[in-house]
């Protein structure tokens, strides 16, 4: 297997461009154009699994208030297709993290359909890396979970977990990895690679250490029940990442995912997808409070991919969720499908007018799934790529 470098143009031009035309396909898009790029010292992407634009309103609805992603200043459109069609996990979290769509199933990997000739691609962890940044990869689901490796791993399979977890541990480039619990044997493997484990998550932000990884019961709900000292909070395990992160002067890339949003599209059980996509935007406020004061920081919120084609009445209410959520069923909302549809997903962006002098984020625009990897790479290069 031959690794190679994404050969790709640099966004920091001195005049403006279009993003879309220098990544794969060469189609011209006017979604986000950059000019002028500054660099980011630390680029923030906050992804929710299966979290479509039907799926936020749900929230912003029962919640009866803009969520805190709503709140960001920029939003556009993203297309999330792969090579494959309908995309799976695998592929958009590849596209997302390499800025290459490639076939369902793989990750961090292109396939060439005609010949089945597979390359390991640049992820967006390796560039930071390259530009001395500390990186981070977080989840509420197992670490060898599509998403994480999408940013981690490379294998011809997104169910190789043994593959996942080896090129995670060894050639990843990832500073801090933390998950929901996976197995000792599992464990053993980042420990073998010179990781230290951090069992206690309230440690991350002292740990010294320039490998660390973690795996908790993560707890993932909007509004919990008393539980005891074993769970984590999922905004609380975000904030001591970041503070462990951001002790590097060059500044820190982290990708952290509210997984199972997902999970509620595919059993088409809404109080679970809320559950989670709220919990999710609970995640979303606690890195902006965090970031609230800086100017060098920005935070990127979107999905992979839609799941279980959801759909709300026009006119439904604040009242009608509530009562949709104790009942777990209603009137007011229908799901289509139980799996990944290809409906578009939103993209949110905040701290982005520091970094670039000249920016169009229009509605009613749309770009690819790997555009986003060239925003975020934009971001860290800056007018350093020239």
């Amino acid at each position: 297997m031959k690794k190679i470098w994404q050969k790709l143009i640099p966004l920091a031009l001195a005049s403006a461009m279009s993003l879309s035309m220098i990544s794969c396909g060469g189609e011209k898009n006017d979604g986000i154009i950059l000019k002028n790029v500054t660099q980011a010292k630390n680029v923030i992407l906050l992804i929710g699994d299966g979290m479509g634009p039907e799926q936020v309103r749900a929230g912003e609805l029962f919640k009866g208030e803009k969520l805190a992603m709503q709140k960001f200043p920029y939003r556009t459109m993203v297309q999330t297709r792969s090579v494959s069609g309908l995309t799976d996990s695998a592929a958009a979290a590849t596209a997302l993290a390499t800025g290459t769509r490639t076939s369902n199933g793989y990750v961090g990997r292109y396939v060439v359909p005609a010949t089945g000739e597979t390359t390991d691609l640049e992820t967006i962890v390796d560039i930071a890396h390259g530009l001395g940044k500390r990186t981070g990869v977080i989840a509420t689901e197992e670490l060898y979970g599509a998403t994480p490796m999408g940013f981690s791993a490379h294998s011809n399979s997104r169910g190789n977990t043994d593959e996942l977890l080896s090129s995670a541990a060894t050639s990843s480039n990832v500073n801090l990895f933390a998950s929901y619990t996976i197995r000792e044997s599992y464990q053993q493997v980042f420990i073998d690679a010179g990781y230290e484990r951090i069992t206690n998550a309230d440690l991350i932000s002292e740990s010294i250490e320039d490998k660390i990884f973690g795996s908790y019961s993560i707890l993932a709900e909007y509004e919990p029940m008393m539980v005891d000292d074993s769970f984590v909070a999922f905004d609380r395990l975000v904030t001591e990442a970041l503070e462990y992160l951001s002790k590097d002067e060059d500044g820190f890339f982290l990708m952290a995912e509210g997984s199972h949003i997902d999970h509620g599209g595919h059993n088409n059980d809404i109080r679970y997808m809320l559950d989670e996509l709220l919990a999710f935007d609970n995640m979303v406020a606690a890195v902006l409070e965090w970031a609230k004061d800086r100017d060098d920081t920005v935070v990127i919120v979107t999905a992979d991919h839609e799941t279980g084609g959801l759909t709300l009445e026009k006119d439904v209410t604040h009242k009608d969720m509530l009562d949709a959520y104790d009942k777990g069923y209603g009137d007011y909302f229908l799901w289509s499908s139980s799996g990944h549809t290809n409906a578009d997903v939103y993209l949110y962006v905040n701290g982005a007018d520091i970094h670039f002098e000249e920016y169009s984020f229009k509605d009613k625009n749309r770009i690819k799934n790997t555009e986003v990897f060239e925003i975020m790479k934009s971001l860290m290069v800056g007018e350093a790529a020239k």
